[in-house]
């Protein structure tokens, strides 16, 4: 669905400021924007040498939980850490592994990560008696996890385990209003308490019990463990050494996607110093595998190429594996724990796209499930560790919440949630506690169990709370902090903007919006064209040229010719020792004033004439349109309508537009009518098309079949016009006849051109059964997208005069 754009208001800088920062005044009005509006704020936020930490005893428990250990380590017993399988907990878990075998030694110390789909989260009582038959420990130290799991705590200390929490998730109920100090804390009676897990742990570390706007509230997990280690390396005589592991520090908090202020960011500041120097060998097996460059490695690395090959462990298989990679001191055992790694992450995305197509199509055969406030879809085969990804790719496409849950037959149905800005999901989901039977969460994404009887008055319900805790102030859409014209960028202004560096939660990247451009160069990256590369100039003049990197753009129409607004951010590209700017996509959109020119008074709403429900047409549509008609089933289905394009509509720019065809996508809906640029739209909606694989690949070889008899060049863009359907279809399409060895694809031309031959590939890019599958997906998210034009009403498409 197509996002409003909404540009921050601008913050102006104090002259205190400006000069205290230095360097470009973009830096101080960003700076600004974002609260960082005094010296004394700025300072420490762009120098970690400038920001003082708060002192490990400032986390409450931390100096009775090292003390614990401590002792524990002078007395030679052995230590059971207690993980989670998320990357947090990962990281967390080889953090305080690490720290306890440099103090106590190899042997005294083992590790449990629980498995997903064999324990869930947290600790279960069955599970600890087998570790604990297996390992006679004498401390249970958790980490990530423990907070909630009184069962677990209370059979450890049944069993004489001293027992040491360490946590960062919200605190259960029994804890609300309590925010005790240290002396208060652990003065409290059992009774004065009332909460199991602190009457019967012997020390609890968690930046919850701190109050709101406390630098140290934020940490995740694998900063809390980080804390204790430092008291507990200073109790030892060691201060300083623990400073070796702040590159998992790093790692924990860029992939649990903490906010990264105060602490946590400081932290994260001198973990990626770490990284980059990082001697933990499978670290560095898995940076080369990820084709990271350790030296140049930023949070975004951390975010896009480390973080999901390892959280793919904890969705897929035993993240007992990441534990070890990040512990090992074998270069050999290392490379082969990051091989599985990245197999697992292969094997993480065919599935993400496997559910993402089964989802599109329970919304294809239902479409009344759009009609709710959050989408709320169910399937007995979805894969528990995958089904969160796929929500959150619903969330983009539709702009709901939606819940994803796994109800195998005779069992409790239970998934994930995600939202969207300014709908908290997790009170959403808490208001229908009443049909539960577990749930827990927070604003952006939450868990849920209920009996599958109740899931269809789940979704009522739920419907109504999203409605309920929808915040009326904030509103949703895509924020643009800077406009700017292409004549103000340089790579003399990236290098300033990277001074605000980590980029992250709490502290997005810069995106930059201009608008009024052209595409005077248009090309394909990657073996599979799957990527693109712009060059965009002021529309009607030459200068000046920037370039654009599109990741994933490849198969995304853009009109020939239009003008377009663009939202992106600023990077820098190295090539044989040159630095070049480079510009990042985010999105794009028609430019506004692209049509003709329309009086002030009538810049209203788009006037639509819904005709999708009348079968005599010819009476009721005006001489002299422009049509939209297109699909290889045209002729067939309305024999008396000729194939009119999309790339026609701007030429006959201010007529009124009779969209015959039903369009494949939002983005060619939206763009046919802005570039239309009349202030009628007749809404037909015929279906003019063969939407079945075997039918689009039939068609795409007769295609490339006539282009070999000719030129042996492919246009993308016109393929898809001719069959009516998205440019990504028809890449795939090309890219399977050439894993089936019917064709080959030579090089990838400007625009949306390929030269092709005859034969199979050397090495194909893709093997058939995938880009089968994905091709199917991607059918399946065209049918979809059809039929909710078909049904929907007007005013949810979202059409409006210039959009």
């Amino acid at each position: 669905m197509t996002q409003p754009w909404i540009t921050r208001p601008l913050a102006t800088p104090s002259p205190e400021l400006v000069a205290a920062v230095g360097g470009h005044p973009l830096v101080a009005q960003l700076l600004a924007q974002r609260g960082i509006d005094t010296p004394a704020k700025a300072l420490p936020f762009l120098n970690a040498d400038a920001y003082t930490p708060a002192p490990p005893s400032a986390l409450i428990g931390v100096d009775a939980a090292a003390s614990l250990l401590h002792d524990a380590i002078a007395r030679q017993q052995n230590f059971l850490v207690w993980g989670d399988f998320d990357v947090d907990g990962q990281t967390s878990t080889a953090l305080l592994v690490t720290a306890l075998r440099t103090l106590a030694g190899d042997a005294r110390v083992h590790f449990h990560v629980p498995n997903r789909f064999e324990e869930s989260h947290g600790i279960r009582v069955p599970k600890l008696k087998e570790k604990l038959a297996e390992f006679p420990a004498d401390v249970l130290v958790t980490c990530d996890t423990g907070i909630a799991e009184a069962a677990g705590v209370g059979y450890a200390r049944d069993c004489g385990l001293t027992v040491v929490i360490t946590d960062h998730h919200d605190l259960s109920a029994e804890f609300h209003g309590l925010t005790p100090g240290v002396d208060r804390l652990w003065g409290l009676s059992p009774v004065e308490v009332g909460v199991e897990s602190v009457r019967r742990a012997d020390a609890i570390v968690n930046p919850k019990f701190l109050p709101e706007g406390d630098p140290l509230r934020t940490l995740p997990g694998v900063g809390v463990a980080y804390k204790l280690v430092q008291r507990l390396f200073d109790l030892a005589g060691r201060s300083g050494e623990e400073a070796e592991m702040l590159d998992l520090v790093a790692l924990g908090i860029v992939a649990d996607v903490a906010e990264q202020v105060n602490d946590a960011r400081y932290l994260l500041q001198r973990g990626l110093e770490r990284l980059r120097t990082t001697k933990r060998v499978g670290l560095m097996a898995l940076m080369q595998i990820s084709r990271v460059d350790a030296t140049k490695l930023t949070a975004e690395s951390i975010g896009f190429q480390l973080g999901p090959r390892m959280n793919a462990l904890g969705r897929l298989d035993d993240a007992t594996v990441s534990v070890e990679l990040l512990s090992t001191r074998d270069p050999i055992r290392a490379g082969q724990l990051a091989n599985k790694l990245e197999r697992l992450n292969q094997e993480r995305r065919l599935l993400t796209s496997q559910m993402t197509k089964s989802a599109l199509e329970l919304i294809e055969r239902d479409q009344s499930l759009l009609d709710f406030n959050a989408l709320v879809l169910t399937h007995p085969q979805w894969h528990a560790g995958i089904v969160g990804i796929v929500a959150s790719r619903l969330v983009e496409k539709f702009g709901k919440p939606a819940v994803l849950l796994l109800n195998p037959p005779g069992e409790v149905a239970r998934g994930s949630a995600r939202s969207i800005p300014g709908v908290d999901i997790g009170a959403s989901i808490a208001a229908c506690s009443h049909l539960l039977l577990t749930h827990g969460g927070h604003p952006g994404a939450a868990g849920v169990s209920l009996l599958p009887e109740n899931i269809a008055a789940f979704r009522r319900e739920l419907s109504r709370q999203v409605e309920h805790y929808r915040d009326p102030a904030l509103q949703p859409g895509l924020q643009i902090d800077v406009e700017a014209p292409l004549s103000a960028l340089s790579l003399e202004l990236e290098a300033e903007l990277a001074r605000l560096a980590p980029f992250g939660q709490g502290n997005p990247t810069p995106r930059f919006a201009t608008f009024n451009l052209t595409v005077v160069n248009d090309r394909r990256m990657g073996n599979d064209g799957a990527h693109r590369k712009l060059r965009l100039c002021p529309a009607g003049a030459d200068a000046p040229v920037h370039e654009l990197v599109w990741f994933g753009g490849g198969d995304v129409e853009l009109p020939a010719g239009a003008a377009l607004d663009f939202v992106y951010t600023l990077g820098a590209n190295e090539y044989r020792g040159e630095r070049t700017l480079q510009l990042m996509y985010v999105a794009h959109r028609p430019t506004h004033h692209q049509a003709v020119e329309v009086p002030s008074d009538a810049r209203d709403l788009l006037e639509i004439v819904d005709l999708r429900q009348v079968e005599q047409l010819t009476a009721q549509l005006p001489s002299g349109a422009v049509w939209y008609a297109e699909g290889a089933r045209l002729g067939s289905v309305s024999p008396d309508v000729a194939y009119a394009p999309r790339f026609a509509v701007p030429a006959a720019a201010g007529q009124p537009l009779i969209l015959w065809s039903l369009p494949p996508s939002g983005e060619v809906l939206h763009w046919l009518a802005a570039s239309s640029g009349g202030r009628t739209l007749y809404l037909c909606g015929r279906t003019t098309t063969d939407d079945t694989p075997d039918g689009v690949v039939k068609q795409v070889a007769g295609m490339a079949k006539y282009a070999l008899s000719h030129d042996a060049v492919v246009d993308v863009g016109r393929m898809a016009a001719r069959l009516g359907q998205t440019e990504a279809v028809v890449r795939t399409a090309l890219l399977l006849l050439e894993a089936r060895g019917i064709l080959r694809l030579v090089e990838w031309l400007d625009g949306d051109r390929a030269s092709i031959a005859v034969g199979a590939p050397v090495v194909a890019h893709r093997d058939a059964e995938t880009l089968w599958q994905e091709l199917d997906a991607l059918l399946a998210e065209v049918r979809a997208y059809r039929r909710f034009v078909l049904r929907a009403r007007v005013e949810d498409l979202g059409l409006t005069q210039g959009q």
